[in-house]
C-alpha cells in the first residue's frame, strides 16, 4: 500500500504550533475583526483636517498605528489557519474576511496621503518640534513625504488600492494551485514503497542518495508543472500587468524601480549584484564540476544538484535533537538569544512536519501577540538548519518588537534574510568545530556552501534575472504567454548551469513553483543576506565581542532607518562591490576547504 502523507489530525500535538495565544477562539477573533472595522470607519473622522494642527496630525497616526496592530494580529493568525491546512473552507473564509478587511481599508483611507501631501513639509517639521509625542513619527512622517511625487490624487488612488487588492487575489490563486492542486503523483523510495510526493516531502527525495529517487522526484515535479504551466502563467502574467499598471499610475520609471524604491535602493545596486554574480559564475560551475567528481558521474544531471556528498549519512535529528544543537550552535550571542529560542521550541511556536494541505516551505510570522515559525520538517541535518534559519527571522522579530514601538517595530525584507542566514552559517561552523566524525564535518560544511549557492548565485543568477526581464516586457506592454515565460526561464537556467549540468527538458518550468515571484523583487535580497551572512558570521566566529554587540543591536533597530543604513551600522556597505566580491571568495575557499578534508 502506497505510504500517503499524515492529514493534520494524525500529527502529535507537541509538533504542531499553538495559535491560541494570538486567538483562543471565533469570538476573540470576531471581536477583532468588529474592532478593525470601527478603526476603519474613523479614518473618515479625519478627512479635510489630518494637517490642521500638531494634535490633530498625532491623533491621526495613534489611529493608524491601532489599526496596523489589530490588522496584523487578525492577518498572521488567519494565514498561519490557512496554511495548515490550504483545503479548509473555514480557514480560506476567515483569511478572505481580514482580505476584505484591508481592501476595505485601502479604499477608506485613500485621501489621507494625498491631503497630508498637500501640506508643505516645513509645516510638518514645525508640528514635530511644538508637539514631543509626535516627536516619534518623525522618520514615519519624513518616509510618507520621500513618496511624494508617486502619490496619486484620492480618486486615482481609490482605483490603485483596488489594483493592489486585485494582486492580493493572484497570489492566493497561485498559493492554492501550487499547494492543493499541483498533484506529483506516486514514485518509489529507497526501500521501493510506494510513497506520494508532495511539496512538503520533495526535498526529502530530491536529496535522496538513491539517483533513482532523485531523478524520479525531479521528473514527477517537472511533470506536474509542465501540466500546470499554462494556468500558472495567466495567473502571473496578470498578476505582474497589475504591478505595471499600478507603477506607471504613481510615476515610476518601472515596475522594479517601484519595488527598489521602498528599501531607497537603486537600479544600480540591483545590477550591481547581477553583474557579480554573472561575472562569477565560474566558481559555481567549479563547485558542480566538484559535485560531478565526488559522485563519480560520467554527467551531471539537474536532479544531482541536491545529491548528498556524504554517501549514506543518515543521522536523524528529531526537533528535540534540533532544539539542542541549535542552542549550543547559537550560544555566542548569549543567554537572552538562547532563552528565548528555547521558549520557542518548548511553547510549541513550530508548526514541524508537513501534512496533507500544508503550505509547502518554511516562514517566520509575526503578529503583535505572538511569533511563530511553519516548517517542513525531515529529520535531517538540512531541516535543523531550516528551523535555524527561520529562528533568525524570530529573534529579529522579538528585538525588533520588543526595543521598538509598533509604527517602527517592522523591519525591512532586505534585511531580514541577514540574521537567518548567520544562523545557517553559525551551525554549521558549530558542527564542524565540535565533532570527529569526518562525515559529519563534510555534511555540515557542505550545507554552508549550499546555503550561498542558493541564496546567492540561485537567486541571482536565476529568479532575479527572470523578474527584471518579465517586468519589464509587463511594463513596455510587450505579449507575454507560458511559452515566453518558459522560453525566458529555460535561457537563464542554460546560463546558470553552464555546460557542466544537462539540461532537462524539465528545467525551463521551474519559474512556475517560486511564490516569491508573488513578492515581486523580493528574490534578490536572499542574496544580501548570503553576502551580509558572510560578513557577519566571519566576524562572530573571529571573536570579535565589539562587532556581536553592533550586530544584536542591528537586530533591534526594526524600521529606524532605510535598510541600507542598518547594514551600514554593522560596517556593511551595498555600494561596495567589493564587499560582495568578499562574499565569493569565501564560497570559493569553502570549496577548497571541503575538498582537503574530503581527501584527508
Amino acid at each position: 500500500m502506497a505510504k500517503e502523507e499524515k492529514t493534520r489530525s494524525k500529527i502529535d500535538e507537541k509538533y504542531k504550533w499553538n495559535l491560541s495565544r494570538m486567538y483562543k477562539d471565533d469570538d476573540e477573533f470576531n471581536l477583532d475583526c468588529d474592532k478593525l472595522d470601527n478603526l476603519i470607519k474613523k479614518i473618515n473622522d479625519y478627512k479635510g483636517i489630518i494637517t490642521k494642527d500638531a494634535k490633530t496630525l498625532y491623533d491621526y497616526l495613534r489611529l493608524e498605528e491601532q489599526i496596523d496592530v489589530v490588522f496584523t494580529n487578525l492577518y498572521v493568525y488567519a494565514n498561519c489557519k490557512n496554511d495548515e491546512d490550504l483545503e479548509n473552507k473555514e480557514s480560506q473564509r476567515k483569511y478572505n474576511l481580514v482580505l476584505n478587511l484591508l481592501s476595505k481599508y485601502d479604499e477608506v483611507s485613500s485621501f489621507t496621503t494625498p491631503e497630508l501631501l498637500k501640506t508643505d513639509y516645513e509645516v510638518i517639521k514645525k508640528y514635530i518640534k511644538e508637539n514631543d509625542y509626535l516627536k516619534e513619527y518623525s522618520f514615519d512622517l519624513e518616509e510618507i513625504y520621500r513618496y511624494q511625487p508617486h502619490v496619486l490624487s484620492e480618486s486615482e488612488e481609490i482605483l490603485v488600492s483596488g489594483l493592489s487588492d486585485l494582486s492580493t487575489r493572484f497570489e492566493n490563486n497561485f498559493n492554492i494551485i501550487n499547494n492543493t492542486l499541483v498533484d506529483f503523483g506516486y514514485i518509489k523510495d529507497e526501500e521501493g514503497s510506494e510513497v506520494k510526493l508532495t511539496n512538503g516531502n520533495y526535498s526529502k527525495y530530491i536529496k535522496s542518495n538513491d539517483r533513482k529517487v532523485r531523478k524520479a522526484a525531479f521528473e514527477a515535479k517537472g511533470k506536474a508543472y509542465m501540466k500546470f504551466s499554462n494556468l500558472i502563467s495567466t495567473d502571473y502574467e496578470a498578476y505582474i500587468k497589475a504591478s505595471a499598471m499600478i507603477a506607471k499610475a504613481k510615476k515610476y520609471s518601472s515596475t522594479m524601480d517601484m519595488y527598489l524604491f521602498s528599501d531607497g535602493v537603486t537600479k544600480d545596486v540591483y545590477d550591481n549584484l547581477l553583474k557579480v554574480s554573472n561575472d562569477n559564475l565560474s566558481v559555481l560551475h567549479k563547485y558542480f564540476k566538484m559535485r560531478k567528481d565526488i559522485l563519480k558521474l560520467d554527467s551531471l544531471e539537474a536532479y544531482d544538484l541536491s545529491a548528498p556528498l556524504v554517501k549514506n549519512y543518515n543521522k536523524v535529528y528529531k526537533p528535540e535533537d534540533a532544539k539542542e544543537l541549535i542552542c549550543k550552535a547559537l550560544a555566542v550571542y548569549g543567554d537572552e538569544y538562547v532563552n528565548q529560542i528555547k521558549a520557542f521550541f518548548e511553547n510549541r511556536n513550530i508548526d514541524f512536519y508537513p501534512n496533507k494541505g500544508k503550505r509547502s516551505g518554511y516562514y517566520q510570522n509575526d503578529s503583535y501577540k505572538d511569533i511563530v515559525v511553519l516548517g517542513n520538517y525531515n529529520d535531517d541535518f538540512n531541516s535543523v538548519s531550516s528551523i535555524a534559519h527561520e529562528l533568525g527571522h524570530a529573534m529579529h522579530s522579538y528585538y525588533s518588537k520588543k526595543n521598538n514601538k509598533p509604527h517602527l517595530s517592522e523591519y525591512s525584507i532586505l534585511v531580514a534574510e541577514v540574521a537567518s542566514l548567520t544562523n545557517e552559517m553559525l551551525l554549521s561552523n558549530y558542527v564542524i568545530n565540535n565533532t570527529d566524525d569526518k562525515d559529519l564535518k563534510l555534511h555540515a560544511l557542505n550545507n554552508i556552501i549550499e546555503v550561498f549557492s542558493d541564496n546567492f548565485f540561485g537567486t541571482l543568477s536565476l529568479g532575479s534575472v527572470f523578474e527584471k526581464i518579465v517586468h519589464e516586457k509587463a511594463f513596455n506592454g510587450d505579449a507575454l504567454s507560458e511559452d515566453g515565460f518558459n522560453d525566458i526561464y529555460g535561457k537563464i537556467v542554460k546560463k546558470h548551469n553552464g555546460s557542466i549540468v544537462n539540461d532537462s527538458i524539465y528545467l525551463k518550468y521551474n519559474w512556475c513553483r517560486i511564490p516569491h515571484f508573488y513578492t515581486p523583487f523580493y528574490y534578490y535580497k536572499y542574496s544580501v543576506g548570503a553576502c551580509t551572512a558572510c560578513y557577519v558570521a566571519k566576524k562572530i566566529i573571529s571573536g570579535d565581542k565589539t562587532f556581536l554587540n553592533k550586530y544584536l543591536n542591528f537586530l533591534k533597530l526594526g524600521s529606524r532607518m532605510l535598510p541600507l543604513d542598518e547594514l551600514k551600522t554593522i560596517g556593511f556597505d551595498l555600494n561596495d562591490t567589493k564587499i560582495i566580491e568578499e562574499s565569493i571568495k569565501y564560497f570559493n575557499e569553502l570549496l577548497d576547504k571541503f575538498m582537503v578534508i574530503y581527501n584527508s
